[in-house]
């Protein structure tokens, strides 16, 4: 896993049942703590052509997404 400034970078493992991000999945939730969390803390931007090893998201925490954000949900 990759922190870059505005970029959340995972590499998957297709072979213990971690797929990569596929046609469909932009925008699609990150969370902290998994399925079972209420926390999102990433969103699905891209992943690998094969849709088998990079999973790509922008964060959230960032001032640009916290400032688009904060037009449609009340943040913490």
């Amino acid at each position: 896993m990759s922190l870059q400034d505005a970029w959340l970078v995972s590499s998957m493992q297709p072979s213990t049942g971690d797929g990569g991000t596929c046609y469909g999945d932009s925008g699609g939730p990150h969370f902290l703590g998994g399925a079972k969390s209420n926390l999102i803390v990433s969103t699905t931007v891209t992943g690998d052509e094969m849709c088998r090893a990079t999973d790509k998201t922008y964060r959230l925490d960032t001032r640009s997404a916290r400032a688009f954000l904060d037009n449609f949900v009340a943040l913490p």
